[in-house]
């Protein structure tokens, strides 16, 4: 949106621009024209004529013409002045924007590298473990845990990245026009926490789901799963050993809310405000990820005419996403 109204602003000042330039240089070729015929009358001793040539009905109006010139010439300096100076605050406001874009997209391939080239080498290194026969019997379940764990993670990671290429590579409009399919929220929250269930009990949190018997819902349900394993992700990624993770949906008045709320590092301010910023990943680093999770999961939900927002009351005191989506409407 911000691009498209820059757009529209650049168009409209260089349209205006154009306009003026073709006025002023027929205004030029109209007052040469007026200077050309008066120097005639005043070679020819006709004062008055001359003072006719320039648009005067006698010589006394002159002054009054001079005038009015003058005028409107000071005023035109000031509105090309100010022509040019939103030409220019417009090509600084496209460059700081264009420097910001290609350090968010540097931060993304660096995180990308690390998200997805980490679990990629825990499962080489374990299956070069089972290759040797390296594992000790009695932990070989573990590691084989861990092995698919981190083979989700790769999957999740892949799964956002190609996501949000697709969603940059087509109008927003069509994301309205994803088919849909008629299901069960419900059935959709306990699939997407059956997904994360086996990282989060890896790291000793525990998830704890609150829903109703069931909430008919027509929806994109791979869009919906990346909705819901992004917000279970991030809440596991924050909380801390044992701790807890509480996911509920309610349904009232035609639209479903879902709240995913952890106990973990919580976000200040700055994060808060740009928690759904693509390939922004917050202060913290260390926790890896590539800074599209939220921000798919606020296209997505956008595309099903629905809403997500976050709070926390800062940090170390947990953090709160929730999601509204009006099933009346798509049901």
């Amino acid at each position: 949106m911000p691009r498209t109204k820059s757009t529209i602003l650049f168009l409209l000042i260089l349209g205006l621009s154009l306009a003026l330039v073709a006025w002023w240089t027929a205004f030029q070729l109209h007052a040469s024209n007026q200077l050309g015929a008066a120097g005639r009358r005043l070679l020819a001793n006709d004062i008055g004529g001359a003072a006719v040539a320039f648009g005067a009905g006698d010589v006394a109006e002159l002054e009054s013409i001079a005038n009015a010139r003058w005028t409107m010439f000071a005023s035109e300096g000031v509105f090309f002045g100010a022509v040019l100076l939103a030409s220019g605050w417009l090509y600084v406001a496209s460059v700081r924007r264009e420097g910001e874009l290609r350090a968010s997209q540097d931060r993304f391939l660096a995180a990308a590298t690390h998200e997805l080239k980490t679990p990629l080498a825990t499962i080489v290194l374990l299956l070069e473990s089972l290759r040797d026969d390296r594992l000790p019997a009695g932990k070989r379940a573990g590691y084989l845990t861990n092995g698919l764990l981190e083979a989700e993670r790769l999957e999740r990671g892949l799964t956002n990245v190609l996501t949000a290429a697709g969603l940059r590579s087509t109008a927003r409009t069509t994301l309205h026009h994803t088919a849909r399919k008629d299901g069960d929220l419900v059935a959709d929250v306990r699939s997407a926490v059956a997904a994360i269930e086996p990282r989060a009990l890896a790291t000793d949190v525990t998830i704890r789901v609150t829903v109703p018997p069931q909430a008919p819902f027509s929806r994109d349900p791979a869009g919906i799963q990346i909705v819901l394993r992004n917000l279970l992700d991030n809440a596991v990624k924050f909380s801390r050993p044992g701790g807890a993770i509480d996911v509920r949906l309610a349904v009232a008045g035609g639209e479903a809310t879902i709240h995913v709320r952890d106990e973990g590092r919580g976000m200040d301010a700055e994060e808060l405000r740009r928690a759904f910023a693509p390939f922004w990943r917050g202060s913290d680093t260390a926790t890896g990820g590539t800074g599209l999770g939220l921000h798919l999961v606020q296209q997505i939900v956008g595309s099903h005419g629905g809403s997500v927002a976050v709070r926390s009351d800062g940090r170390d005191r947990g953090s709160e996403f929730v999601v509204r989506l009006p099933i009346a409407r798509t049901a």
